[in-house]
């Protein structure tokens, strides 16, 4: 499957969410390696310490989980994909000018369906409803098809 996947699916297979089985069925299915941005390398590590922030996790399951995913990325399950930052930027801006205004899309969450369209992707995971909406008015399937409200 050409999948470019948005970093809360990775997150539930590090952290136990009630969802996480769904999900990592999802990745299983999509495949190794899994498309990985300078965006992922970031915001991931950083949702997992912001679930400890919050109360969710305890220091040493945010530990366990950040060492997980790194541990992932030195074992190959994660490939850099080849992109030109700044033509990544161009593309959010553009998504954001012809949609944020309508669909309130994050920055961020442009940046990774941008990231997903030059890497020349056809299918987008996310469990994000506004970016969901970008990436399928993008032209990209989205997946899961069902996502929890």
């Amino acid at each position: 499957m050409n999948a470019y996947v948005d970093t809360a699916p990775f997150v539930k297979s590090y952290v136990l969410e009630v969802d996480s089985p769904e999900t990592v069925r999802l990745l299983e299915e999509i495949g190794e390696p899994f498309a990985y941005s300078h965006l992922h390398e970031l915001k991931i590590p950083n949702a997992i310490r912001l679930k400890r922030f919050r109360g969710e996790l305890t220091p040493a399951q945010e530990t366990a989980a950040i060492r997980a995913f790194s541990a992932d990325v030195d074992a190959g399950r994660f490939e850099r994909i080849d992109y030109d930052p700044g033509t990544i930027f161009i593309r959010a801006e553009q998504l954001s000018a012809k949609h944020s205004g309508e669909i309130g899309c994050r920055s961020l969450d442009l940046w990774h369906v941008a990231a997903a369209l030059e890497g020349g992707f056809t299918t987008f995971v996310s469990c994000d409803a506004r970016q969901r909406k970008a990436a399928e008015v993008s032209g990209l399937q989205v997946l899961p098809l069902k996502t929890r409200s």
